[in-house]
């Protein structure tokens, strides 16, 4: 809840919608439909949620253009008509947001910068933090407490940096990025091969690092692994959930979207505006094209070409999948009649 009064009126004003009802309704927070009060806005961007509006105490909703929602008494209550409720959640929720936490402006006296670092004005690192020789900080930087910029690293304006990351040595981080809480950008590549007398496992020096241009955004607990001789690189734009894993060597294009508990193999090529459902495993060496979808829990061991959706295990053309699963639903019903004559010879 806020103090701030905002009304059905202005908020629609905001988001450039439709208003259906009266324009003076306070909004003082938000809500689901279920939850919300009669003091607070809700969205409605399916069937499920607007028919869940006539039996809501929500004062206020924003609706997807075209979506018809039952019980509305626009003498009572607000309707908000936009293209898109979920776009058009995003200026709203920015509104009410309290804003990140921040360290305190300035370098904290329990952080260790190393003289020959460079610091960006407006930058706040907290306790704690580590920020290695010959790094270069840009402006406006945050680094949380206990994060680590290993020697060489570089960070561009606007960053922020959770608690407990590690920037390895020699990689860069472009402007507007945002690192969450534990993960480790350029830690060595998984690369081992059996010794020649076959008594050991010897590991591979990796060599190279990791570029995440800008405007990327890494989850909590994931981890960018450093090339082998060039740089992993994740293109501008791109987001990466949590509990991801990817190798070394990827090139990954821009605009992309990774979901938690993906496990990308090394050297793999991926376009631009690829979407990656949660749970995801990526075989090596594989080339995807732009704009392609993968269905959550798939296991991919081919090439995809541009705008294909592949799901399954091991993943196809998703209609394929559909199809192929469809089939094994069936073998239950169709084996019947086998094992009857097979018990009656």
């Amino acid at each position: 809840m806020t103090n701030v009064l905002h009304t059905s009126g202005s908020i629609a004003d905001l988001v450039r919608g439709t208003l259906v009802g009266p324009g003076d309704r306070p909004v003082r927070g938000l809500g689901t439909v279920i939850d919300a009060g009669a003091d607070e806005l809700t969205f409605i961007g399916d069937l499920l949620n607007a028919n869940r509006w006539a039996d809501s105490r929500a004062g206020t909703a924003i609706v997807t253009r075209g979506i018809e929602v039952r019980g509305h008494d626009a003498s009572r209550r607000s309707l908000i008509e936009v293209d898109n409720a979920d776009l058009a959640m995003i200026p709203v929720l920015d509104l009410f947001f309290p804003g990140e936490s921040l360290p305190a402006l300035g370098v904290s006296p329990d952080a260790r910068i190393d003289p020959t670092a460079t610091i960006g004005a407006g930058a706040r690192i907290g306790p704690g933090a580590v920020v290695g020789a010959r790094c270069v900080i840009g402006t406006d930087v945050s680094i949380h407490a206990n994060a680590v910029i290993y020697p060489d690293a570089q960070i561009g304006s606007g960053t922020l940096i959770h608690a407990n990351a590690v920037i390895r040595e020699r990689c860069s981080v472009g402007a507007r990025c945002v690192i969450g809480a534990s993960s480790v950008i350029g830690g060595d590549g998984f690369g081992y091969r059996p010794s020649a007398d076959g008594k050991s496992v010897l590991r591979i020096p990796h060599l190279g690092s990791v570029v995440l241009e800008d405007d990327v955004e890494i989850g909590s607990g994931s981890m960018i692994d450093r090339g082998k001789f060039a740089a992993t690189r994740i293109g501008a734009g791109s987001k990466i959930d949590n509990l991801c894993q990817v190798g070394h060597n990827v090139q990954m294009g821009r605009l992309c979207m990774v979901s938690g508990h993906t496990g990308i193999a090394g050297s793999c090529n991926i376009g631009d505006r690829v979407h990656m459902g949660g749970g995801c495993g990526i075989g090596p060496h594989l080339t995807i094209g732009n704009d392609v979808r993968i269905a959550a829990r798939s296991a991919l061991m081919s090439n995809i070409p541009a705008g294909e959706t592949w799901g399954g295990y091991p993943a196809q053309e998703i209609r394929s999948a559909l199809r192929e699963q469809a089939a094994i639903r069936k073998l239950t019903q169709l084996s019947k009649p086998l094992l009857k004559l097979l018990k009656d010879q």
